[in-house]
């Protein structure tokens, strides 16, 4: 069996804003009052330039009840970092997430939520992770827009808070 290292164990780590390397917290939250549209966009926060996007979720109310049909869907708008690159202290060399190309379904492609009431007492709502980072953390060489898009409707019901919160650190 051979030990490895990365380069992250074995070299000093990334500097960062204040302490070295300390996460920061990226969120917006909108409540709607009313049921969301097919194709809807909500602009929740900007990454700033030069950030690793660490992990993350997005937690909901129960906006759809009944017969569940709304789907929401987290990512994030051109940058125009294009294939830039960043070498940090440690040797590790960044490449900007998906070329600097938006992509709506980065962060959470959520599918159908159901947002049913669970049986230890929480109150009914979603809650979904990052699936984006699945391979380490993604690098935005430019500040860069996160979106949320609801792909699809509400069937009824409609109206409840959506929040996106992601943690990173900025290089």
């Amino acid at each position: 069996m051979a030990t490895v290292s990365s380069n992250q164990y074995t070299g000093l780590q990334p500097p960062g804003h204040g302490l070295v390397g300390n996460v920061k917290a990226w969120y917006g939250k909108y409540t709607y009052s009313a049921a969301p549209s097919a194709n809807d966009l909500l602009n929740l926060c900007k990454v700033p330039k030069n950030s690793l996007v660490l992990w993350g979720f997005m937690a909901t109310d129960d906006i759809d009840t009944g017969t569940e049909a709304l789907e929401i869907d987290v990512g994030f708008t051109a940058n125009g970092g294009s294939t830039a690159t960043l070498t940090t202290s440690d040797g590790t060399t960044w490449t900007n997430n998906n070329s600097g190309a938006a992509s709506a379904t980065a962060f959470i492609d959520s599918g159908v939520l159901t947002g049913d009431t669970v049986t230890d007492g929480w109150a009914a709502m979603n809650w979904r992770p990052l699936q984006g980072i699945k391979t380490g953390p993604m690098f935005f060489s430019e500040e860069t827009l996160v979106q949320a898009k609801i792909t699809a409707a509400a069937n009824s019901g409609g109206t409840g808070t959506v929040y996106v919160c992601l943690f990173g650190v900025v290089l």
